[in-house]
């Protein structure tokens, strides 16, 4: 008998939870190999991811969509997703975060020309008519409960009703296995971060519904 779903509700992000949200992801996130390297001092990188998330929660629930779980009103896990054509950020969305921006440079330090080109390899890779899961986590003391796909729930709710195709990346070896249990495949080689010894960038396409063979 499968365990019951967690209790948490899931509902849209809005701008007052931003913070919270992105702090949630920055834990979440802060052991994944590829910001290990982007972020290598440990007593630094959750205020740098924090830094980064809110940054990219602010663009994603005015341009696309952020979903969270909360239990008994705290955040749990959150999801930043785009529909096709509204990622990478145009250069007036940019702009529109330049303040974060210039908060990211300072936090980041000797580090923000990775964080470049990491952006630029990962903006390259999404194809323009797809569904982009841009950042997925849960709190590490709630993980592996079903939080996770529950978010990744909510967003097939919305790509399977625009009948759409969906993209990620990860640079985790163990989230290709469980993405590829949601429905995701490889579609092209890992992409190597930093050298060919890793880390490595895992995209995965899951095709519309109605398009699996």
């Amino acid at each position: 008998m499968s365990a019951p779903p967690p209790p948490d509700v899931v509902e849209p992000l809005g701008a007052a939870g931003i913070a919270e949200a992105a702090t949630v992801l920055a834990a979440a996130l802060a052991d994944d190999p590829g910001f290990v390297h982007l972020f290598p001092v440990r007593a630094r990188r959750e205020r740098e991811l924090r830094a980064l998330y809110r940054m990219t929660l602010s663009d994603s629930v005015r341009y696309g969509h952020a979903f969270v779980t909360r239990l008994d009103g705290a955040v749990t896990g959150a999801i930043a997703l785009y529909p096709p054509g509204t990622y990478p950020m145009t250069p007036a969305r940019w702009w529109r975060q330049a303040f974060r921006i210039v908060r990211i440079a300072a936090h980041t330090r000797e580090h923000s020309l990775g964080i470049i080109r990491f952006g630029d390899v990962t903006s390259a890779g999404v194809p323009s008519d797809s569904w982009y899961v841009e950042a997925l986590g849960v709190r590490p003391d709630l993980q592996r409960a079903g939080r996770g796909k529950r978010l990744m729930a909510t967003a097939f709710g919305l790509i399977d009703d625009a009948a759409g195709l969906s993209y990620l990346e990860t640079t985790k070896p163990d989230n290709v296995a469980y993405y590829a249990a949601l429905g995701y495949e490889p579609v092209r080689a890992r992409v190597a971060l930093a050298t060919d010894q890793g880390p490595w960038i895992f995209p995965m396409s899951r095709p519309a519904v109605g398009a699996r063979v």
